[in-house]
């Protein structure tokens, strides 16, 4: 009883953590955009600016950190589905030798 108490106060205080980091970046962000808006004179723009700058940051992310992992997950998954495949089939042609060994035996049985 009391594990679970200690793991819901745990979830509890992760999912406050959370909430309290996403409303900081989206106060430093609304920040952000104000300032910027101020020095250009347009809010869209701003935006439009801020937007593209984490669009590169995003990108940069992708491509020099997930890319790679992305392409041996995708390795792995296809040997999964190979292996899967292959013990499929093997599967599906032992049933067949089976059967086909047990047929003759009951139709002589049935004569």
């Amino acid at each position: 009883m009391n594990d679970r108490s200690a793991s819901g106060h745990l979830v509890a205080a992760l999912l406050l953590f959370a909430i309290s980091v996403l409303a900081a970046m989206l106060m430093v962000l609304t920040a952000l955009v104000v300032w910027l808006s101020s020095l250009t004179g347009s809010f869209v723009l701003s935006a439009v600016i801020i937007g593209a700058f984490f669009a590169l940051v995003a990108l940069a992310i992708y491509r020099f950190s997930i890319c790679e992992e992305l392409r041996r997950i995708r390795t792995q998954i296809e040997t999964v589905y190979e292996v899967a495949y292959a013990a499929r089939s093997g599967y599906e042609w032992l049933v067949a030798k089976v059967v086909r060994l047990l047929r003759p035996r009951e139709g002589q049985s049935s004569e």
